[in-house]
């Protein structure tokens, strides 16, 4: 038979257990705001394409844009410190296939970029190399596959810009 009566301490414990646990989890977040960036402007240089894939460098350049703007930085031509780059690779393999068809596909995206500071000169390197996958299915007609190519290069650029701006966040 059931005790209710241990049935009910069990429950309160777990529910204090799990309050305590999540408090204490959260003492380590906290919120960034503007005031809590390292710089509050920046500027974008010359991001180099030195892929097959026209136009790369200025999807990049729109997207590291909003992106910026999003963490709170101004982007302004004449700031102390500049974003230079270069991508440096953009792969897209199929991975997988059905009746000698391709079905699923991969994007990769590889960038060197470096963080410089106009009045020392000093140059920080910022994601070396790190490369930013994005996959995508799709079959049919090649219209299709096109388009999703386009949408999965957009999140790779995306994610790629994303982990630049944290990294200049929390320098």
């Amino acid at each position: 038979m059931l005790n209710y009566s241990h049935f009910t301490k069990v429950v309160m414990s777990c529910f204090l257990l799990l309050a305590i646990s999540g408090l204490m989890g959260c003492a380590g977040f906290v919120m960034q705001t503007r005031a809590d960036l390292p710089f509050d402007t920046i500027s974008i240089g010359i991001i180099e394409n030195k892929t097959v894939e026209p136009g790369l460098q200025d999807r990049f350049n729109r997207v590291l844009a909003d992106t910026l703007a999003e963490y709170g930085f101004r982007l302004c031509p004449l700031s102390r410190y500049i974003l230079e780059g270069e991508i440096t690779a953009f792969n897209l393999k199929p991975v997988a296939e059905r009746l000698l068809v391709a079905t699923r596909y991969e994007i990769i995206i590889k960038a060197t970029f470096r963080l410089i500071d106009r009045e020392t000169g000093k140059s920080v390197p910022l994601v070396a190399e790190s490369p930013f996958v994005a996959s995508f299915s799709s079959v049919g007609k090649l219209e299709r596959v096109i388009i999703q190519k386009e949408l999965s290069t957009e999140t790779a650029l995306r994610n790629l810009s994303r982990e630049l701006t944290r990294r200049i966040t929390f320098m």
